[in-house]
């Protein structure tokens, strides 16, 4: 079965080509390379496929043609938003643009001074939406698993920029991202973790989602009972080739836990009201959901 293994596939070629490509040809002419690429994961990335196939097919009751199709359609918006934040993180020049729905509840949250959790998931590209908030006099933090691709997160550092956007980085066996996360609230910042994927062996909670069981990750929602910052549930999704809609809900403002099972409580209670966000937006937006793994228990059983 196709697990996540806590990094995203590519390589540092990979990228520099993308810089190049928009350095030299711009994002149009690099958009009709990217259908070719689209192209060949849709025609041999099976793997990938037989996820998405199950998630428009299976799920959302899809004919298998209309399937095939949001298939490809997937696989192209995801290269586009992968060019966009290239493009953007290096200062290629580009028109991006943004609309804020829920813009102003980042401001509500950077003035209660405690920093605040904004939960997302691989859904659109809010590292966008992220990088054009420039009107926030605060700082974006990403928490995510060390092994994505250092050697790519490093040439990136070097043409990034932008830096209102870090990274916290949680390694195998140690606690430093909780040093890091308290530092970052306690400068006023704001962590985005994601909801949707989580590593094997990680703890996880069972839930509904989109009529089925599913596993999600405990972590972002145990984090956020702990440290008893606002959470907002963000999403930014791609509306054409230069313009994105970024969407943010109310904060929620949960009171510090002091037992475990107080935690788990809140943390599950979270992440229901969580799931309701996300499954609002996979059905307005459904190709711009980029999972390509076993998501619902029921595969795991057919794997």
């Amino acid at each position: 079965m196709a697990k996540w293994e806590g990094k995203s596939k590519g390589t540092v070629l990979g990228h520099k080509i993308f810089v190049f490509i928009l350095n030299h040809l711009g994002l149009k002419l690099a958009y009709i390379v990217l259908r070719f690429v689209a192209l060949y994961y849709f025609l041999f990335a099976r793997r990938s496929n037989k996820s998405i196939f199950y998630f428009y097919h299976d799920i959302l009751k899809y004919k298998k043609t209309t399937t095939r199709l949001k298939i490809y359609k997937n696989y192209y918006i995801f290269g586009q938003t992968l060019l966009d934040k290239v493009a953007l993180m290096a200062g290629v020049k580009t028109k991006f643009t943004v609309d804020h729905e829920g813009g102003e509840i980042l401001d509500k949250i950077a003035e209660t001074g405690k920093g605040g959790i904004l939960i997302s998931a691989h859904i659109g590209n809010w590292e966008i939406a992220g990088q054009l908030l420039n009107r926030l006099n605060t700082t974006f933090n990403i928490l995510m698993y060390e092994n994505e691709h250092e050697s790519i997160k490093k040439y990136m550092e070097e043409v990034e920029k932008k830096k209102n956007v870090k990274i916290i980085a949680i390694k195998d066996g140690e606690m430093g991202h909780i040093i890091e996360l308290h530092n970052a609230f306690s400068r006023n910042e704001l962590v985005v973790m994601h909801g949707d994927r989580f590593r094997e062996g990680a703890k996880t909670y069972e839930a509904m989602f989109l009529g089925k069981k599913a596993s999600f990750p405990a972590g972002p929602f145990i984090m956020a009972a702990k440290f008893a910052v606002p959470v907002t549930f963000v999403f930014a999704v791609k509306e054409s080739s230069t313009h994105y809609h970024f969407f943010a809900t109310e904060p929620i403002l949960l009171k510090r836990t002091r037992s475990e099972a107080q935690t788990d409580e809140a943390a599950q209670g979270l992440l229901k009201e969580y799931i309701t966000e996300f499954e609002k937006m996979v059905h307005r937006y459904p190709e711009q959901w980029f999972n390509y793994y076993e998501f619902w228990k029921e595969q795991d059983k057919n794997s």
